[in-house]
């Protein structure tokens, strides 16, 4: 009898911990949903802040500490980056595929955006692939790096 209700014992104990891992896969994967829609809707106003010239918008997502690296390999700063955004000649830009990695208080976002960009009375277009990693610090995600590559 003992011996049975030991058995039992162990087999709640096998199913309660199992329960408590499937919830807690659960919430991670239902915070880790909710941290990506947050951190594509802020790549979305990066981008909409390159096209409207907007270098307030940017300099809210980006940490005082971001640094890139540009398609020509160059390293930029936040503060170089605003001069940038404010002189640029976008006209146009869509975002394309994103793709978020959170790892705690850490993610990495990778996305691919197309620019239209109209200087000199002559129009272009890029598609860029690029990278951003995001911390929270003090409750809200920041940018703190980024790396861009045209795709020619």
């Amino acid at each position: 009898m003992l011996r049975r209700l030991l058995a039992h014992i162990c087999f709640l104990s096998v199913l309660l911990s199992a329960t408590l891992t499937v919830h807690a896969q659960q919430s991670k994967a239902d915070s880790d949903a909710a941290i990506s829609q947050t951190l594509q809707a802020m790549e979305q106003a990066w981008l909409n802040a390159e096209k409207n010239h907007d270098t307030a918008a940017f300099e809210k997502l980006a940490a005082d500490d971001w640094i890139a690296i540009t398609p020509d390999g160059s390293s930029q700063n936040k503060a170089e980056r605003s001069a940038e955004i404010k002189a640029a000649h976008t006209t146009s830009a869509t975002m394309g595929d994103m793709k978020v990695r959170v790892f705690g208080d850490t993610a990495v976002v990778t996305g691919t955006d197309e620019e239209v960009t109209l200087e000199g009375g002559k129009k272009s277009s890029q598609h860029y692939v690029w990278t951003d990693v995001f911390v929270k610090r003090n409750g809200k995600w920041l940018a703190v790096a980024s790396q861009t590559a045209q795709i020619k």
